[in-house]
């Protein structure tokens, strides 16, 4: 059994005590952030979200204009200038 006096209690308790604030510290800030990434994380949702929309709605507009293999990404470009090429 260890014997300790008062004032070596007391300066344990606020190490403890520093400690436990930067704990608290911490879990705030990761709280924080993980709101920030969920926010962001819905934005981006949203985003994909209303490029596809524009993207079903203007290949529709293209088909009824009789150009139906319009490319409007990047991908269906290249993939029509590989069929062209072939």
């Amino acid at each position: 059994m260890i014997k300790l006096t008062k004032s070596e209690m007391i300066e344990i308790i606020k190490i403890l005590e520093w400690h436990t604030n930067l704990v608290m510290d911490i879990q705030l800030q990761h709280f924080e952030a993980n709101k920030k990434t969920m926010s962001l994380e819905q934005q981006l949702h949203h985003e994909k979200w209303k490029v596809r929309c524009l993207t079903r709605q203007a290949k529709a507009i293209a088909k009824k204009l009789g150009d139906p293999d319009i490319a409007l990404t990047e991908e269906e470009l290249d993939e029509q200038i590989k069929r062209s090429e072939n």
